[in-house]
């Protein structure tokens, strides 16, 4: 599976698949302008394919709501995975997963890199976060059931990501190669459940991460371990295809060549390697893998039993059928209304007001000061979310950070964005800016992003969590304040105490 830039095939991916045989591409922010497009774009690689000879195309995208979600404007985006933690509804995942399926599906994608399984349970990983739907095993796996058996109720293949686990990380395997220092027992109590409980469900396709795992296999990571790989298949039974995070990343690259990464992961027991770079080290990961299958390096059965696999997902997806929704009917299928509404109503449910000793929440009457930590006044955030308290009928002051000692009387929601762990350096100066903005009157912060930010805050400050920044967390976090929602979210992580 490959990527390539633009929003129109080039002539490298046309390459790719009418003469090297390549079976799918994954799709990125690159290559999507709006969803008309990209269900043109999905159909000219599926004819291009046909035209060849060659089997339909597996095509695939991460859309897991939230921050990663390739497909936004026109299309409906929903809020993080550990919004859906906070609001703790299978019915609400399940709906989501279900629109979200059917949204991919009209634009000619089938297969989701999602849900997220990992357990996010160190607040300094770098790269899950919000991604995940919590720190609690129980509650991400049975989350994760039910998006994985909506989602594939609508007809894409879910993809539960990053086996074995990426949670407990403080490292960001784009970057470095992570190592889990866990033993087994922890393993099968944390980061392994929500797998298990993925396969109980039928997933189509499980993710490798690149990360060590040292009870299993101290030295290769996960995507490339056959002691990893025995793990899903032999012990956990999972019978579907295993596809690898991308070979582009540095906890590859640092250590072995892409080509030789693709090698290597084909052993072990991946049956579809995320081939994303340049077009010639593409072609090389083609060659060293037709060489090694010359070889004998690469056993003839080990690629026809990965070749199975995918094909035999393919059939279940129905690609000889038509790749896609006619051009022309995608907006009445995509981004409509009525999904837009689920997604304002996952956000309500989400909310969660974290710390209120005072009772700050609901804002008293008055005039309502709005600033976003180290940002302009203008930032789209924070017109989004004072216009949300206009509707509601509040007097809004948008100020800027440096100035809320001079603020006006009132009270003030100070917006502090954030998806990464919590900078504990930020405290004093974080802590500075809400004293300054007690000055004249209450302080709420509210989270715009990552909740362990909060845990930077003077105690006692009333807070609210969002889990991300789409409009409809910030409307729905308008009307907590104004009090006309009550926040039912409930935080699904333990914010760490301060250094």
């Amino acid at each position: 599976m490959v990527d390539f830039a633009g929003t129109e095939p080039t002539p490298e991916v046309e390459q790719l698949v009418a003469e090297e045989g390549v079976g799918g591409i994954v799709l990125f922010a690159k290559n999507v302008r709006d969803p008309q497009q990209v269900a043109r774009l999905t159909r000219s690689l599926q004819e291009l394919a046909a035209r060849a000879g060659r089997p339909p195309l597996l095509i695939a995208t991460d859309q897991e709501g939230g921050s990663v979600a390739r497909l936004r404007e026109g299309a409906t985006v929903f809020p993080s995975a550990m919004a859906f933690g906070a609001a703790r509804s299978e019915a609400l995942v399940a709906a989501a997963a279900g629109i979200t399926a059917r949204e991919l599906r009209a634009v000619g994608i089938h297969v989701n890199f999602a849900p997220v399984l990992d357990v996010n349970t160190n607040p300094r990983n770098p790269v899950i976060g919000c991604r995940s739907y919590g720190e609690d095993p129980e509650l991400v796996a049975r989350l994760g059931a039910a998006a994985i058996r909506a989602m594939q109720a609508a007809g894409v293949a879910a993809t539960a990501k990053h086996f074995p686990g990426h949670g407990d990380t403080s490292q960001d395997s784009h970057l470095a190669l992570p190592t889990v220092e866990h033993s087994r027992d922890r393993l099968e109590a944390v980061e392994l459940l929500p797998f298990r409980a993925a396969i109980g469900v039928g997933v189509a396709a499980v993710m490798t991460a690149h990360v060590v795992l040292s009870s299993l296999d101290p030295v290769r990571p996960a995507t490339l371990s056959p002691a990893v790989h025995r793990l899903l298949r032999e012990e956990l039974g999972f019978s579907g295809v295993v596809v690898t995070d991308s070979l582009a990343m540095r906890a590859i690259t640092d250590r072995v060549a892409p080509e030789e990464a693709a090698v290597l992961a084909l052993q072990a027991g991946a049956d579809l390697l995320l081939a994303c770079g340049p077009h010639d080290v593409q072609r090389r990961i083609l060659l060293a893998l037709r060489h090694a299958l010359r070889s004998g390096r690469l056993p003839a059965p080990r690629v026809v039993d990965a070749s199975s696999r995918v094909l035999s997902l393919k059939h279940r997806l129905g690609l000889g059928a038509a790749p896609g929704a006619a051009v022309e009917d995608v907006p009445r299928l995509v981004g409509i209304p009525a999904h837009e509404a689920v997604a304002a109503h996952v956000a309500e449910a989400a909310v969660t007001v974290v710390g209120d000793p005072d009772h700050v929440i609901p804002l008293p009457p008055g005039p309502v000061s709005v600033a976003l930590d180290s940002a302009s006044p203008a930032d789209d955030r924070i017109r989004i979310f004072g216009e949300a308290l206009v509707a509601s009928g509040r007097t809004v002051v948008p100020v800027a950070s440096p100035d809320l000692g001079n603020r006006p009387p009132g009270p003030l929601c100070l917006l502090v964005p954030g998806e990464g762990p919590p900078a504990w350096e930020e405290s004093t100066r974080l802590g500075a800016l809400v004293q300054a903005g007690k000055r004249a009157g209450p302080v709420v912060v509210i989270a715009v992003g990552s909740p362990y930010v909060l845990s930077l805050v003077p105690r006692g400050t009333p807070c609210l969590a969002l889990y991300g920044d789409d409009p409809h967390l910030l409307r729905a976090a308008a009307r907590v304040l104004v009090g006309s929602l009550r926040a039912r979210g409930r935080l699904p992580v333990t914010l760490p105490a301060t250094a």
